[in-house]
């Protein structure tokens, strides 16, 4: 407990951005409550971990998570919510004193308190819900949950089973939400969920909710979280007409080839996928196209791995996310024949990890010299004078300043790249050259 007898209370999440959207509600709803949001690693009365199970190391990663609380901190009380909680309760239910299912998750502050008053904590403190600087914490980045569930299963994929149907946020809800955000002084807002672009709230689809986002968000950025090729409508696109809209594209692969596609229940074909990165080029150039890819999927042969290989080269992503397949009980993947050998799944994996680099090194390369919109988020660590920051093309930057530049949205010149990372000028600072540039850094 700190001095004013609120609990201490540490959130950290697991896997993918609607995880960390939920800790970012978790975090205000706490705080609304009364309780002191502190760091992952500081001390506290309850850490909460947001798991993820989409693979078998995501699990890992969470009871890994759960042992290094529970040995640091014995007497607090560790509490386990989310997909991991939902799908292997056996296995975290001896590591966490409650576990909490996604359809909880709005109980949670009430699971909580009662846990603590259980153990006898005095009860808490009850803050405005309505403040909306508690609801942020000092965030320079919000992301906003819009949607979760998914009915379009993939064979390996288990987040339908753990996320249920699809659900939409009420659309007043949202602009409510991000309101709050833009006022406690957020720079970017990113609209995700499962599968954002199933979006519906009566007559309300994605492209309404994104208009009316940026009719009341000021001189704030808009990021969407991830699409599917086939959500990509002209009318969509054509949003990034507005200056505000990141350069940022989020498209799953996940294989380039058809056969493979076909049995992993895509519901897109490779030439689907080409024209949405084709008409993204035409409509918003220079655009950071990002994606996940699977390797190792049942029945891949060496034939579709280089097919998949060449066409990842070919598209030349920002960044690309390799996951070596997982079998997931409860999968039609699971019980496919012809599951690839976990060695072979490892070699394919390093094999796309460097063809990922490459693309991502080349990326960074076309865009020296370029300017972009860059929100700082913080020092590299305390009285460093090197800030880092989020491009509005997704690219993480640095800078030397001598300013506090915390959660400043601005311009700035990216003028090289060294082993610390990319460098920029920052187009009103006139004597902000990069020390790594002067040496001759360059890829």
């Amino acid at each position: 407990m700190n001095d004013h007898g609120n609990a201490r209370i540490a959130l950290h999440s697991l896997g993918c951005k609607l995880n960390q959207a939920e800790q970012q509600e978790m975090a205000g709803a706490f705080a609304a409550a009364g309780f002191m949001v502190v760091g992952p690693r500081e001390p506290a009365d309850v850490f909460v971990i947001n798991t993820c199970t989409v693979t078998s190391e995501a699990d890992r990663k969470a009871r890994q998570w759960l042992r290094s609380v529970r040995r640091r901190n014995p007497d607090s009380l560790v509490v386990a919510a989310g997909c991991g909680a939902e799908r292997a309760r056996n296995m975290l239910q001896p590591l966490a004193d409650v576990l909490i299912h996604n359809r909880e998750k709005a109980y949670m502050v009430t699971r909580v308190a009662e846990a603590l008053r259980e153990r006898g904590v005095m009860s808490l403190n009850t803050l405005s819900a309505r403040d909306p600087a508690s609801r942020n914490l000092g965030r320079t980045r919000s992301l906003v949950k819009v949607q979760e569930g998914c009915e379009t299963p993939c064979a390996y994929c288990v987040v339908p089973l753990v996320r249920g149907r699809e659900v939409s946020v009420p659309a007043e809800q949202v602009l409510d939400t991000v309101r709050d955000r833009v006022v406690s002084g957020s720079k970017e807002i990113v609209l995700t969920g499962t599968r954002i672009g199933a979006y519906r709230d009566g007559n309300t689809g994605l492209l309404r909710l994104v208009r009316s986002v940026l009719a009341m968000s000021g001189n704030v950025q808009l990021r969407l979280s991830s699409l599917q090729p086939q959500e990509l409508s002209e009318e969509l696109l054509s949003l990034w007409e507005d200056s505000r809209m990141c350069r940022h594209f989020h498209l799953s692969l996940q294989s380039g080839s058809d056969t493979v596609l076909e049995r992993m229940g895509r519901g897109y074909s490779v030439e689907t996928y080409l024209d949405a990165v084709t008409r993204i080029r035409a409509r918003v150039p220079g655009a950071a196209i990002t994606t996940d890819v699977i390797v190792g999927f049942p029945g891949e042969t060496d034939q579709e791995f280089e097919v998949t290989v060449r066409r990842c080269e070919d598209i030349g992503f920002a960044r690309m996310h390799v996951f070596p397949y997982s079998s997931r009980p409860g999968t039609r993947a699971a019980h496919m024949s012809d599951q690839v050998s976990p060695l072979l799944i490892r070699q394919r994996g390093r094999q796309m990890e460097y063809v990922g680099e490459e693309c991502r090194r080349a990326y960074i390369r076309s865009w020296l010299g370029h300017d972009v919109s860059v929100v700082w988020e913080g020092e590299t660590f305390p009285g460093s004078g090197v800030w880092e920051g989020t491009t509005d093309n997704y690219l993480r930057v640095l800078c030397r300043g001598r300013l506090n530049l915390h959660n400043k949205l601005e311009r700035a010149t990216i003028v090289c790249s060294s082993v610390e990372g990319l460098w920029v000028r920052r187009v009103d600072e006139d004597t902000g050259r990069c020390e790594a540039e002067l040496e001759g850094a360059r890829y």
